[in-house]
């Protein structure tokens, strides 16, 4: 039976970040991942909105962990053979610290593990941890089959799914309302072709965010350029994607076909497929974070924002996970592991944008659940766009006119007026 000062279950952004910092604070630290090594387990990847990096690893940008830099963003509305784009473009946001970067997975995982080993974790890949144990109310250490793991505190970063919370019975199964789908390919594609297609300049990149597909289905899909391959995909509710009978991979593959989106990933070749569970929830789906002996964070603790504009989940997770890291070092320095002590756990999380956030966006999840966002509201703004730019002679009025043309059999105007009041309370 082997002893550690801190156990983290979890070889992911959260855990990784929490076994750097509290190694280089001195705490004797091991990452029980059940990948063969850190990245593998995951085909996944996403925009890592930087501002979290710059605190933890000063001058990050000069290491190689990542694909592109993020400095144009698209909010593209469809409809069956129409899109509209708001095409947002800033050169500041190419300039270190940047604002917002593309990565796969594998890559940055490796690279967070190489910086917590340089800190001294030790990392033990391909174990599965099975269940947290328990002593008179504490947790003291983790099971893996017949093996112990005894430890002051364990940290739990073991994804979304966290089998390891629900099996100790900490962490309750998610409802689908709170979660998400999310389905997507990595498409191979030339660099040289990719910065020409995308008007991007050496690893400049660009991120679209769709509505209106498939129309109805609350969610939306998303596409964002990595250095020679691009991220296509979708994100859609799970409780809406069972009462619409949605076939994920056909829908995929429907959306990629779309006039807009063929254009965009037009002679690039499937290299991975990939599927998982994305937290919806927002402040609601939190669950308690933290107990005798034991903290949770990342996405296991639901610890994922979507704004519309942005969807956050790898920023809150290395934070989480660098102030779990702190907090741990502060108990095991103290010798002190009780509940009471580890609440200063969602004391700094409330003090830093991870759980002020989630505050601050509490109403969001409610109003993106409106399907008229996915269904009315874009097939208005393409038929009202085609009726202002359409010429063919006819009698078609004033905008105003077209407007009211494209608004019917969609939405009413009280209709408007009451997702305009909705939107007001959410934001």
């Amino acid at each position: 039976m082997e002893k550690f000062e801190l156990a983290i279950v979890g070889g992911g952004p959260a855990g990784l970040t929490c076994a750097y910092v509290a190694s280089k604070l001195g705490v004797q630290t091991i990452v029980l991942e059940r990948g063969n090594s850190p990245g593998t387990k995951t085909v996944s990847g996403g925009l890592l909105y930087t501002h979290v990096l710059k605190h933890i690893f000063p001058n990050f940008w000069e290491e190689g962990f990542f694909e592109r830099v993020i400095e144009r963003y698209l909010l593209t509305f469809l409809s069956k053979d129409r899109a509209t784009s708001l095409d947002f473009f800033d050169t500041t946001m190419s300039k270190p610290p940047y604002n917002a970067v593309s990565v796969l997975r594998s890559k940055l995982d490796r690279w967070l593990a190489s910086r917590a080993q340089e800190a001294g974790a030790f990392i033990a890949t391909g174990v599965r941890v099975d269940e947290l144990l328990k002593e008179n109310g504490k947790v003291v250490g983790l099971k893996s089959g017949s093996d112990e793991i005894r430890c002051d505190i364990v940290v739990v970063c073991d994804g979304i799914n966290s089998l390891v919370s629900k099996s100790s019975g900490v962490l309750k199964e998610w409802k689908g309302r709170q979660l998400g789908i999310g389905v997507k390919q990595v498409l191979r594609l030339d660099k040289n072709k990719i910065e020409e297609r995308f008007l991007l300049k050496e690893r400049g990149g660009v991120e679209y965010t769709f509505l209106g597909f498939p129309e109805g289905v609350e969610g939306g899909g998303f596409l964002y350029t990595n250095y020679d391959s691009l991220s296509l995909g979708l994100i859609l509710n799970m409780e809406s994607v069972v009462k619409q009978k949605v076939e994920m991979w056909k829908v995929l593959e429907d959306f990629k076909s779309h006039p807009f989106v063929s254009r965009l990933v037009e002679g690039a070749e499937v290299e991975e497929y990939s599927t998982c569970l994305v937290a919806e929830g927002g402040l609601e789906m939190v669950p308690a974070l933290y107990s005798n002996g034991y903290l949770l964070a990342g996405s296991a603790a639901g610890l994922v924002l979507n704004t519309g504009f942005n969807l956050r989940g790898m920023d809150f997770a290395i934070a989480s996970g660098a102030i779990a890291g702190e907090v741990a070092a502060q108990a095991i320095k103290r010798k002190e592991f009780s509940s009471n002590f580890l609440s200063i756990y969602e004391k700094k999380l409330k003090e830093s944008f991870v759980l002020r956030d989630l505050k601050r966006y509490s109403r969001y999840p409610a109003f993106f659940s409106n399907e008229r966002l996915y269904s009315a509201y874009p097939r208005l703004v393409n038929e009202f766009l085609h009726g202002a730019y359409f010429v063919d002679g006819s009698d078609k009025g004033h905008l105003y006119d077209i407007m009211k043309s494209a608004m019917r059999d969609k939405v009413s105007a009280i209709g408007v007026l009451k997702d305009l009041v909705e939107a007001m309370r959410a934001i």
